[in-house]
């Protein structure tokens, strides 16, 4: 029977959700398990991983480095699927802005501000479509603009609008695809584990009815909830009280008592630790 387990971080960024994903399917796969991983939605920094330009280049599909780093274990065995959305952003150059700082800082950090390129996967179809932001790349440095064209032109990217691509993010349409992967890297698996998106608990509701456990990581730590109709339930009811702001995993950990709480060690590289043996023993049941 196929086992849905959502990793998600407890940080916004640098939670350390792959490095502990990666742990954990490797100890899984080296149990004989049929294993897959997903990451619906994948943002990166095409300033802070250059090598992301020629691993996207050499597969012919916008990928970052979380993606490259499953695809290259044999994790995943196509980012095309596995990854549906994603996204790579570049920081604005600080030069076009002047005196206005705040203003800079705020597009540097909002991904909508700085987002360049992005793919989007019909999963029904399988057909990738690979979108460039001109007003965005525009507020890069010239060195940047150029990689971006040179990378844009290579996956024959369209011209895209940062407020569709924001639309299609909030969309009923985005659901139902993001879960049609789903199904499809499924089929003949029996581990499947999904990463969410920066400190979000699922990147959708609709993946929420495939949850059988839930990790929420933190640097040193790993909160584990082993009943995913908990944690459903109270995910639900905080949105109902709070909004949408609920999916956001402090929430969850303020609100719902973790079965276990799991000791993360600090390593130089991914490896398998004693926290992937006991939590990959703990969902088998042995």
């Amino acid at each position: 029977m196929l086992k849905t387990v959502m990793i998600a971080g407890l940080h916004v960024f640098d939670s350390g959700k792959t490095w502990f994903t990666l742990g954990l399917a490797s100890h899984a796969r080296s149990l004989g398990l049929k294993v897959r991983v997903y990451k619906p939605v994948a943002g990166h920094s095409l300033w802070y991983s250059p090598r992301t330009f020629r691993k996207s280049l050499k597969i012919g599909l916008l990928v970052g480095n979380d993606v490259s780093i499953y695809y290259d274990n044999k994790l995943m065995e196509s980012p095309l699927l596995g990854n549906p959305i994603a996204i790579a952003t570049a920081p604005p150059d600080p030069a076009i802005y002047g005196e206005n700082i705040e203003r800079y800082l705020a597009d540097s950090d909002g991904v909508y501000t700085s987002v360049v390129i992005s793919r989007i996967t019909d999963c029904s179809a399988e057909v990738a479509r690979h979108y460039l932001y001109t007003s965005n790349l525009n507020k890069s440095s010239p060195a940047l603009r150029r990689l971006v064209k040179k990378l844009a032109e290579a996956l024959r990217a369209e011209e895209g609008s940062v407020s569709e691509l924001s639309s299609y993010m909030e969309s009923a349409e985005s659901e139902r695809n993001i879960e049609t992967c789903l199904n499809k890297i499924a089929v003949g698996g029996e581990l499947i584990f999904v990463e969410s998106f920066n400190d979000a608990v699922s990147p959708c509701i609709s993946l929420l009815k495939h949850l059988d456990a839930l990790v929420i990581v933190a640097p040193g730590r790993a909160f584990v909830y082993l009943n995913g109709d908990d944690v459903r339930q109270t995910v639900l009811r905080l949105i109902e009280e709070k909004g949408w702001e609920s999916l956001r995993s402090k929430y969850v950990v303020s609100s719902l008592k973790p079965q276990i709480a799991l000791n993360i060690s600090l390593t130089p590289r991914p490896q398998i630790t004693k926290a992937h043996k006991k939590l990959i023993d703990i969902l088998l049941g042995t």
